[in-house]
């Protein structure tokens, strides 16, 4: 009976100990973590619906293997309700619908639902357009306005020959047949509105070009986005002109910069500098600035931005070594959201464990898989992307976006921070700032030395094509000693510079396509193989590996702006002691090109992701975490610009003096302004892997005189995959 008795203890105690261990944090892997609301699989955290409107959503809870039973809640069921997910607006208001894990109510997400009233009755209705011809085979996109503005949008498009040309649901024309055909809209709410044009479908013609606009859809009132024009095809300059189709509702200035003004929807249309025929509309709906959302009580929570410990400076703006002129908007934004979320925000750097590259990643994804990720935020770089996703460290904040980003991301660093419909960077303050990531860099002191024209003030002169630059390299060569070379650097950065700085993408994510076989990338690799063959080179090698640029013996090397004064690339005295002088210039563009077209690519580079497996406390989530660090930049670019003494230009060009030490190469810099951004992912595909393979190709032949064509045919299939695997089919 003794022995029964300190079994049952025995077995009691045990469970005790169990339970007791579950509460502290050791959770089955199969719990519950996080749950997202969706609408045909896209994530929302906001809907709005008419009173008596009824729309069903999904939620999702994760991990994939736990539970996916879920209570649903309204918390004002005067306003909307919800049944299994299908939610009915009942009268005008804002409320919240929570989805809470079955098996741990305090996983939970919040679903925002506004209510209106019923719209206005419609008046008229306007067809939109920026031409009335379409090539047979090609499409047409028209848009409609109805009036007034709170009237309802629906509308049915209605071709009188569909053996000419068709015309679907979203006003989108395809070419059938050459000839001519009537295309009508009618208001979906007064059948008796209509509003008709004539379309002629022509022969098609090889590249009939056209103006393709990336960018955010959406803009609060009072808030801006960024729009990034592309025409294809490429051979056409990039060079646009921008034009707000309603100003009373939102403007457009010249670097594709939408303002929102009341509330409504408004077409934006781009326009190519070189033929004004060629345009692009993108529809832009201005949505009212939304009720504050009251803050969260962090209770002291230190939110940890973890960057390399040499470069702390550059983002603790309380650090004395702080160069950013936003330093005094950085620290007040920054103060500001620490009083108002109770938290604390502390840049700390990575440990010896994590060393740049590679190991880095690794130790990143087995912290965050381990739930032992030692920081709340990581700054990153948007070409490892694909391994922190795959790995597990990078979380996807596309909905804390939505919520409280404003839209505020630039085209390119969200197309380079999406991975799978997914978003995995955290933004910068929407300020104009320095655009270029990548170029050419020099030593100032060898120029001089050798008594040759600063580059960058050939380029300012516009005099550095493709013809121009040959020149200058072979008259440089002419001057230099033995085992000194004008270039230096990995040749497949120059290939792709070149050809972006022509601007020409060589993956072009509008058309999911490649340009190795363009004429500009032709003659660009033929370029580099004549200057290799003529005059040599130095260290073929990436970043800091280049010992001839590091020793002095080369002029020229390939490689990114944020290099400059970074203690693991080119450091400050990288050629002794307040002796070492960088300076820049872009990379070249092709004859046919002129300096007005030259581009600058735009990758992201370097940026902040927010961490996986971090354990928080109770009063603490990552959706906190994410609001909090948005707050901050969000507030910083808010002070930036109300404040009267700011300069764009000369807020660049401050950044600029800071790195480079030849004053041409700053007005160089400086030129490119954020409409002359090519965002071109060939550099960052498959997590920076394709660059690898590119650089094999582009080294067998210019190196070891391999043919172009048939090189790059072998390995153009996996680009190309690799291309869809991320933006999806074309």
């Amino acid at each position: 009976m003794k022995r029964r008795w300190i079994a049952l203890l025995l077995i009691f105690t045990l469970a005790f100990v169990f339970v007791g261990c579950k509460k502290n944090g050791d959770d089955n892997k199969n719990d519950p973590r996080s749950v997202e609301i969706s609408i045909d699989g896209t994530k929302i955290s906001e809907i709005t619906l008419e009173v008596g409107e009824e729309k069903t959503v999904v939620a999702k809870v994760k991990p994939d293997a736990a539970s996916q039973d879920v209570v649903w809640e309204s918390k004002n069921p005067a306003i909307a309700t919800v049944d299994n997910g299908k939610i009915t607006a009942v009268a005008e208001g804002e409320t919240d619908i929570i989805a809470k894990a079955k098996a741990k109510d305090s996983v939970q997400a919040k679903l925002k639902v506004i209510v209106v009233g019923p719209p206005a009755d419609p008046e008229s209705v306007e067809i939109v357009y920026t031409k009335t011809t379409v090539p047979k085979g090609g499409t047409l996109d028209l848009s409609a306005i109805v009036l007034p503005e709170d009237a309802r949008q629906e509308v049915e498009w209605e071709s009188d020959n569909p053996l000419i040309a068709t015309v679907n649901d979203r006003g989108t024309v395809t070419g059938i047949d050459i000839g001519t055909v009537t295309i009508t809209v009618k208001v979906k709410a007064n059948p008796a509105l209509t509003d008709s044009i004539e379309i002629e479908v022509h022969e098609a013609h090889a590249g009939d070009p056209e103006v393709k606009i990336q960018g955010e859809g959406e803009v609060q009132v009072g808030s801006t986005i960024t729009l990034m024009a592309m025409i294809v095809p490429d051979y056409y300059s990039q060079r646009v002109t921008w034009q707000s189709l309603n100003p009373s509702i939102a403007t457009v200035d010249d670097k594709g910069v939408v303002t929102g003004l009341k509330e409504g929807q408004v077409w934006i249309v781009a326009t190519s500098v070189e033929d004004p025929n060629i345009q692009g509309m993108h529809p832009v709906v201005v949505k009212p600035k939304p009720a504050p959302i009251p803050y969260p009580d962090l209770q002291g929570y230190e939110i940890i931005i973890m960057a390399a410990p040499h470069a702390l400076h550059e983002h603790d703006p309380f650090s004395d070594e702080y160069g950013s002129d936003d330093k005094v908007a950085k620290q007040q934004a920054w103060q500001e959201v620490q009083n108002l979320m109770n938290c604390e925000l502390k840049v700390i750097g990575y440990p010896d464990s994590a060393p740049w590259g590679q190991a880095r990643i690794d130790w990143l994804n087995n912290t965050a898989t381990t739930n032992q990720a030692e920081c709340d935020i990581f700054v990153s770089a948007t070409e490892w992307l694909i391994q922190l996703v795959e790995g597990g460290a990078a979380h996807d904040v596309l909905g804390y976006y939505q919520k409280y980003g404003q839209n505020a991301m630039s085209p390119g660093l969200k197309g380079a921070s999406t991975y799978k419909g997914g978003l995995y960077s955290l933004i910068y303050p929407p300020v104009e700032g320095l655009t270029v990531d990548k170029g050419l860099f020099y030593n100032v002191n060898l120029i001089e030395q050798l008594q040759l024209t600063s580059p960058a003030k050939k380029f300012n002169d516009g005099e550095w094509s493709f013809s121009d630059f040959k020149e200058y390299v072979l008259e440089a060569n002419s001057r230099l000693g033995e085992d000194m070379s004008v270039l230096s650097g990995r040749p497949v950065l120059y290939y792709m510079g070149m050809v972006n700085s022509s601007g020409v993408p060589l993956a072009n994510i509008v058309t999911n396509s490649v340009n190795f076989s363009h004429t500009i990338a032709v003659d660009t690799v033929n370029l580099i193989k004549d200057l290799y063959d003529e005059v040599g080179w130095g260290d073929i090698a990436w970043d800091a590996s280049v010992v001839s640029f590091n020793e002095q013996r080369s002029i020229f090397q390939s490689g990114d702006y944020w290099f400059i004064n970074t203690d693991n690339r080119w450091p400050k005295n990288h050629w002794g002691e307040g002796t070492t002088r960088f300076g820049y210039v872009p990379y070249p563009y092709h004859d046919s090109k002129s300096k007005d077209d030259a581009m600058t690519t735009g990758m992201g580079g370097a940026c902040y992701m927010q961490a996986n497996g971090r354990q928080y406390p109770a009063h603490v989530n990552s959706e906190y975490v994410y609001r909090a660090f948005t707050e901050m930049m969000l507030k910083t670019a808010e002070k930036i610009k109300a404040d009267v003494t700011y300069d764009p230009e000369q807020k660049m060009r401050n950044a600029a003096m800071n790195k480079l030490s030849d004053p041409e190469s700053v007005d160089a810099i400086i030129f490119f302004t954020s409409d002359r951004v090519l965002f071109d992912p060939m550099y960052e595909l498959g997590g920076g892997t394709v660059r690898f393979t590119l650089a094999t190709a582009i080294e067998d032949v210019v190196v070891r005189g391999e043919d172009y064509a048939e090189t790059i045919a072998e390995i153009q299939p996996d680009i190309i995959k690799a291309l869809v695997d991320v933006y999806g089919s074309s």
